[in-house]
């Protein structure tokens, strides 16, 4: 009979799409559950069973949209399942993060039933004692009594022992299940008042057979609670199928079964219950990374499935990172990014583009709550600095396409208007952003709407990219900014005149000579405050504190090494590291000079964001490093440029790139010995052109 049951579900599951298929995938993981149990869990012959039954769970949670009275069942059986998963069989370490997050799900609802919270609970401790365990496995003595990395273990001991204390206090488990579940509690509460005596001092006078013991049976009493499943002494969970009504009643109207027996004594169980402890963020957002690109970009998978003429995508996808979405921005909460919200409306999308009915009767809002999803990110994505804005914007004009009153694209372009008119009032015709493919997203200025940019690439004559990404084009002055908001905030500054108060920072550490540059320099900024090593004197030997006491320059040029970290290596010896430049500025906020960084590549982008955080209006960095005689030669270009051209910053690094593909370039005057030939093809390698990049407005 069951056979003949899953022969059917599958045959009706190859000729349906979307929503409609989430009752007969509920009814085929109920059929795979059962065959798992009786097969016997943590057997090898098992796991097949188990992970097909969790496929089939995750395709059908994908499916319930958030607020669906069934989905925080199906929350909770699935992070059973993952868990069991994970401890039974020794499963992926990304079971274990989803796992909690879906289990946490399950037990914020207030309509879980109390089968449900007593399997979700037992499961999530299990979770986090077997990562205590394992945690204990991997310290030697040494750095277990000198307290070395068991705060994180401590904390999940804790929420290991809420989780059994609760379950026992419900007192829904057979004789047999309560046996082994006081036999964790008794691991946790040993294991967690170890870390105590640690951190009080005490940890060699501590007896650690207590803790030994309870351990040594821990794999024994996993072994009997899971035989005790196959033998029917585990409450199994009731059919998911019939418990829709229940999960949409009011849970003070569940129907109680009556134990008779003596009242419980005090005990434990009855202190304060701690909070539990969030899941881990960077591992969620990782997975659906890994989910969705593997090892590339994910931007760019997410854009090639929302092409209209993309081939479907692989049976599960979709619903997988409906899943992982949705576990990102529900532990991430408040602190969401605009990222982890456009890639939930872009798998909520998906996930209903093609289907009006899920099979259970209710409208598919999919599309709906693909629409407030990305409504809710509107707002953060000016300050987006990961390349979101694109996949939004074309997120937004599939679903205007599909309901044109919604005007998700009006919303959009509302929160960029301030960034254009700021953009516009210094001349920038555009902000651009790169697509994956190779084009890019353009907001024109003059009226603050998103087009595509040219086939052809071409760019208008004065574009601001954000990333750092270098475009080799010849032909517009380019410059780059972290974000839109930031390109507004650079708007409103006031450059000042590179001449007016500059330093020049000059080999404080030897190495780094370029005796002929310096000599340029100094000609053409005679005012100049030098330091370090040069040649006709310095005004000091270049320490990060002199250097810091002079960020109010007009220009800072910078000739020094740049270490593995990113800091800048100045005299003493002693580093200048980003973090250590942010805020240092002495002059207002409406005025910055300019900062030309080391020629290494090697940290440019977060000094760059150091210094303009610390109210300079532009940086000169490298995408990659150049040999010293050519960076000689682009600099030299690049400062007479500035001075006896009266370039601003962004046009004098186009001046660079035509000089280097000039076949006619010369020498600059004043740079004498010249460090190399300039009329040879080598200057006009493309690699070179991109290498300067210029930060700012």
């Amino acid at each position: 009979m069951a056979e003949d049951t899953e022969k059917e579900l599958r045959a009706r599951l190859a000729r349906l799409t979307g929503t409609a298929r989430t009752r007969p995938l509920l009814e085929l993981f109920q059929i795979l559950a059962n065959r798992y149990w009786r097969a016997g869990p943590g057997r090898p012959t098992a796991l097949p069973m188990l992970d097909e039954a969790i496929d089939c769970l995750a395709e059908a949670y994908g499916l319930l949209r958030p607020g669906d009275p069934m989905r925080a069942q199906v929350a909770s059986q699935l992070g059973w399942f993952l868990g069991t998963r994970q401890i039974a069989h020794g499963g992926p370490e990304s079971d274990r993060p989803r796992a909690i997050g879906l289990l946490e799900e399950a037990l914020a609802a207030s309509n879980l039933p109390p089968m449900f919270t007593c399997i979700a609970r037992l499961t999530l401790g299990q979770l986090h004692l077997v990562t205590v365990v394992r945690g204990l496995q991997s310290l030697d003595m040494s750095s277990l009594l000198a307290g070395a990395g068991h705060g994180p273990a401590r904390t999940e001991a804790d929420q290991a022992i809420d989780c059994f204390q609760l379950v026992l206090a419900g007192d829904l488990l057979s004789t047999e299940m309560a046996e082994g579940t006081r036999t964790m509690l008794a691991c946790a509460e040993t294991v967690r008042d170890l870390f105590v005596g640690i951190d009080a001092g005490t940890g060699t006078d501590i007896d650690f057979g207590p803790m030994m013991r309870a351990m040594a049976t821990l794999q024994e009493v996993q072994q009997r609670m899971a035989d005790g499943v196959e033998a029917g002494t585990m409450p199994r969970l009731p059919n998911l199928l019939g418990g829709r009504a229940t999960a949409a009643v009011d849970p003070l109207d569940y129907p109680v079964t009556v134990l008779r027996g003596p009242e419980p004594a005090p005990g434990d169980g009855d202190r304060v219950r701690r909070s539990a402890a969030p899941v881990d963020l960077a591992t969620l957002r990782r997975a659906l990374r890994e989910r969705v690109a593997g090892g590339g970009d994910p931007h760019a998978a997410f854009a090639a499935l929302l092409r209209p003429d993309a081939p479907p995508p692989p049976a599960g996808l979709v619903d997988d990172l409906v899943g992982l979405a949705t576990s990102v921005t529900h532990a991430a909460g408040a602190t969401a990014t605009a990222t982890d919200r456009v890639v939930l409306a872009v798998a909520l999308y998906l996930r209903g583009r093609d289907d009006a009915d899920d099979g259970w009767g209710d409208a598919d809002d999919d599309v709906r709550a693909s629409a407030m999803a990305l409504s809710t990110a509107a707002d953060a994505l000016p300050a987006d600095p990961s390349g979101a804005v694109p996949l939004a914007v074309d997120l937004a004009r599939l679903l205007d396409g599909r309901n044109p009153e919604g005007r998700i694209g009006d919303a959009l372009h509302e929160r960029f208007v301030p960034v254009a008119q700021a953009l516009r009032g210094v001349r920038v015709q555009a902000l651009a952003w790169s697509r994956p493919n190779g084009t890019r997203l353009l907001l024109h200025t003059d009226d603050g709407r998103f087009r595509d940019g040219r086939p052809d690439g071409a760019l208008p004559p004065r574009v601001v990219v954000v990333g750092a990404e270098p475009l080799p084009d010849d032909d517009a002055v380019v410059s780059h900014v972290a974000s839109a908001r930031q390109a507004g905030e650079l708007a409103g500054r006031v450059p000042l005149r590179v001449t007016e108060a500059p330093m020049l920072v000059v080999d404080p550490r030897g190495g780094h000579d370029n005796a002929s540059l310096v000599r340029l320099c100094r000609r053409l900024y005679p005012r100049a405050v030098v330091l370090g090593r040069a040649d006709g004197g310095s005004d000091g030997p270049g320490t990060p504190e002199e250097v810091r006491r002079r960020l109010d320059a007009s220009m800072l040029h910078l000739t020094c090494g740049v270490s593995a970290t990113g800091a800048l290596e100045l005299a003493g010896p002693a580093d200048l590291d980003p973090a250590s430049i942010t805020g240092w500025t002495t002059r207002t906020a409406t005025e910055g000079g300019l900062v030309v960084l080391p020629p290494t590549g090697d940290g440019s982008v977060p000094l760059a964001e150091a210094f303009l955080a610390a109210g300079f209006t532009g940086v000169v960095g490298w995408a990659r490093p150049v040999p010293r005689p050519v960076a000689t030669l682009m600099l030299a270009v690049l400062h007479t440029g500035l001075v006896r051209g009266g370039l601003r910053p962004a046009a004098a690094v186009r001046a660079v790139r035509r000089w280097l593909a000039s076949p006619n370039r010369r020498t600059p005057a004043g740079l004498a010995p010249a460090p190399m030939d300039v009329a040879g093809p080598t200057l006009a390698d493309p690699a070179y052109r991109s290498a300067m990049v210029y930060h700012g407005i």
